[in-house]
């Protein structure tokens, strides 16, 4: 399974990084968490065809985690796209998604696909599919409007994203995670409904985790300087463009 990474910047506007998405590759299945930045651009410089995206998953509707959906769609219209898209998100912005999607008037384009909308609650644990050998399942998160985190398993592999969250009890109760994507949105800094580097290195059981990926990065945060103190290689300072495989 490939983990690509379109961006990796918090909510802050960033010089080097576009806000946090994430396009999840195995056997042909590509799904897309959040959508920012130039989605089609980073998608095609990550060989990615808008044609074979799969779907989109939508942790929270915080704008930087949502504006890209306008391009993204325009993109395939362009492309002419005939696979049916699947959109998911938390019931609770169904409606929000509606009228976003209304306002675009993306159904007067003369699109030659489908728009599926698929609902979960974000405050259950729930399966939301499978594609690709990949099983995508969702837990609640803990931010300031409801927000999922989501678990990805394949071929007995586990990854977790939290992408833009407080620090999670219920992440602490697995056995073993091989990758764990969080968020910090500082270095050292405790700040309610976010995270820190520090925070997540040492709430965290490193032990059980093989790999540690940081996202929803901002700008003057000496990032680096907190990764070498822990003297490990398991903390990654997430980077626009990086694919990481697992």
């Amino acid at each position: 399974m490939d983990i690509h990474f379109l961006g990796t910047g918090s909510a802050y506007p960033g010089s080097e990084r576009e806000n946090t998405s994430i396009c999840f590759s195995n056997d042909g299945c590509h799904v897309l968490l959040d959508v920012s930045g130039n989605p089609c651009r980073k998608l095609k410089q990550l060989k990615v065809d808008l044609g074979d995206l799969d779907a989109v998953i939508f942790t929270h509707f915080h704008i930087d985690h949502i504006y890209g959906l306008p391009s993204l769609l325009w993109g395939m219209w362009l492309e002419d796209r005939k696979k049916p898209l699947r959109i998911f998100c938390d019931y609770r912005n169904e409606k929000k998604l509606q009228e976003w999607l209304a306002t675009m008037e993306a159904y007067k384009w003369p699109i030659a696909f489908v728009i599926e909308i698929e609902t979960f609650d974000g405050d259950r644990e729930e399966k939301l599919f499978a594609c690709g050998g990949m099983t995508f399942s969702c837990f609640k998160a803990l931010h300031s409007v409801p927000t999922a985190g989501l678990e990805v398993r394949c071929a007995g592999r586990i990854v977790i994203y939290s992408g833009d969250t407080e620090i999670n009890e219920r992440i602490g109760r697995y056995d073993h995670i091989d990758m764990l994507i969080h968020e910090a949105t500082s270095a050292r800094k405790v700040a309610g409904n976010h995270s820190s580097l520090v925070e997540v290195a040492g709430k965290y059981d490193l032990d059980k985790i093989e790999k540690i990926v940081l996202v929803h990065l901002s700008d003057k945060e000496p990032y680096e300087e907190e990764v070498a103190k822990l003297r490990t290689a398991k903390v990654i300072i997430g980077e626009d463009l990086m694919t990481k495989r697992v």
